[in-house]
């Protein structure tokens, strides 16, 4: 019974967020796409229950999507990327959080702009919270500079200092 009011409670809240969205702006077919019960559940337990909180944290990450195009990206446009294995979803770990790997490599830079580079992180970022249970609301996120010499220095020269 006590399970039953929580799932109630949640799902009033759920539909208080969705409500409050929709009285600022309609939702496109993609935003109330994206605005799934999961995704407005984290949210919620982000923002420590707050219906008006939480509606405007989501508020402002669907304009920034919005900005940044993440509602228009696919995997074709990073086919030499994922082939390459710079960015990838490397499982789960022990807590069901996705493991996200970015392997960053010397000439990448040279070739890539920060744009792309941010849509590929972006997309990965997407596929992994596709990757999460409901109740999940962390991933593990690596980047791999060994490839980079002067992150690698970087990264030397910061843990061995003194």
């Amino acid at each position: 019974m006590a399970r039953e009011k929580v799932d109630a409670k949640q799902r009033e809240n759920i539909e208080a967020v969705r409500k409050a969205l929709r009285k600022q702006a309609p939702l496109s077919a993609k935003q109330a796409l994206y605005c799934n019960d999961a995704c407005v559940e984290r949210f919620l337990r982000a923002r420590g229950e707050s219906v008006k909180k939480a509606a405007k944290h989501l508020r402002a990450v669907l304009s920034w999507r919005e900005t940044v195009g993440a509602d228009h990206i696919i995997a074709d446009e990073f086919n030499a990327e994922l082939s390459d294995g710079v960015a990838y979803i490397a499982g789960h770990d022990d807590e069901a959080r996705p493991v996200v790997v970015f392997r960053i490599k010397q000439d990448y830079p040279k070739f890539h702009s920060q744009k792309s580079f941010v849509r590929l992180l972006v997309f990965t970022l997407e596929v992994a919270v596709a990757c999460m249970s409901r109740f999940v609301d962390q991933f593990v996120l690596l980047f791999d500079a060994s490839k980079h010499p002067f992150l690698h220095h970087f990264q030397l020269s910061r843990f061995c200092s003194g």
